[in-house]
């Protein structure tokens, strides 16, 4: 989805003094650290991308251009942020009705998230992406402000000029660490690299996050973590002998509920999972009610440990099947669906069983809380 009325202003023109070297040209994980805001921007359907320039421009800006952005040169910069921002707010176009502003370093945000802040934009008002209670970057910020922007002068810069404005901000909860995350020191830069490494499976905070946005009661979170435990000991059994993420069958399993109170509880996770960005769990919360033919093992492993699990316990299949069909099984189209997921869940034993050289109760490794 595009967002052809609202821009990103892209703040590259401090002195890196910290760093210790150019900050917005040191390399992160195959690209620059411009150049990852610049993609954040573009990839979350943003029409207009300016990148406001000072401390060196004549080497930043060939690469504004080469990346589809516009350079925007602010004489000001020795005064510092604010004075980045109302150069970058004042050289927009008209057809902007918002424009959101990403300081340059904070280049693990991810575009799932500008993508929801952009599609919450609006001419007079203000959205602030939060963090578990936290606010962060890109504040997305009307065009209606932009003269106010302009002429402000109290202090603390954007932060306070946000604060003269409070009665026009909501907040948008986000399940993204990188909101709270820059880059002042060589050290901040390093913890960004590695976040890239695996940006896409969530972190537990971001798991955390993921919870609180969608009400998760208590009770599903509980038996997601012990369907998560199952999962994790399954994967790491048959990891020697099949290609599997194990970092995605721990996440995929702690979140296939996260919508459970929703209606077509699965469909309404993978719509979920995939906004936030996490389109890998998504695709796995989608099929663990049902698994198709030619699911990934990923996908096997959970919608096993799945069936595996009755409330806060592990249990046999045949003790999972047998309360399924007492609870639904009275109406035929019902039972027939129990009998073929079941039928399903022991094929994938059959693999696992394969792959390991082990029987599941083996790979569990959990004798005496997993009935026969």
């Amino acid at each position: 989805m595009s967002h052809p009325n609202v821009s990103a202003v892209i703040l590259a023109a401090g002195f890196s003094r910290r760093m210790g070297f150019f900050k917005p040209l040191a390399p992160l994980n195959g690209t620059t650290v411009i150049e990852r805001s610049i993609r954040s921007a573009k990839a979350a359907g943003i029409w207009e991308i300016v990148v406001v320039t000072g401390y060196g421009r004549e080497t930043l800006e060939p690469v504004i251009l080469r990346n589809g952005a516009k350079p925007v040169f602010n004489s000001r910069f020795p005064e510092g942020m604010y004075s980045s921002v109302q150069a970058g707010a004042a050289s927009l176009s008209p057809a902007s009705r918002a424009f959101l502003i990403l300081p340059a370093d904070c280049a693990s945000v991810r575009p799932s998230t500008i993508r929801l802040l952009a599609a919450r934009a609006s001419y007079r008002g203000i959205i602030h992406p939060v963090f578990l209670g936290e606010r962060g970057h890109p504040p997305v910020i009307g065009a209606s402000f932009i003269p106010h922007i302009l002429t402000f002068e109290g202090e603390g810069g954007l932060r306070g000029f946000l604060e003269t404005r409070e009665s026009s901000a909501a907040d948008l909860p986000v399940a993204d660490e990188g909101i709270l995350m820059d880059m002042d020191t060589p050290e901040d830069l390093l913890r960004t690299r590695q976040r890239l490494n695996s940006l896409s499976i969530p972190s537990e905070n971001e798991i955390r996050a993921l919870f609180r946005i969608a009400r998760t009661p208590e009770k599903v979170t509980a038996h997601s973590r012990i369907v998560s435990e199952a999962a994790e000991s399954l994967a790491n059994g048959v990891a020697g002998n099949l290609h599997i993420s194990i970092a995605l069958v721990r996440a995929a399993a702690l979140l296939h509920d996260v919508c459970r109170t929703m209606d077509d509880h699965h469909s309404a996770a993978e719509a979920f999972l995939k906004s936030c960005g996490f389109p890998a769990i998504a695709r796995i919360a989608a099929v663990h009610m049902d698994l198709p033919p030619r699911a990934s093992p990923e996908a096997a492993i959970v919608f096993l440990a799945d069936k595996m699990v009755m409330g806060d316990r592990i249990v046999s299949l045949s003790e999972r099947e047998k309360r399924a069909l007492e609870k639904y099984g009275k109406i035929p189209e019902a039972r027939t669906n129990i009998r073929r997921r079941f039928a399903r869940a022991r094929r994938v034993c059959r693999m696992l069983e394969r792959a390991s050289g082990s029987t599941v109760q083996s790979l569990l490794n959990l004798s005496g809380h997993l009935d026969s």
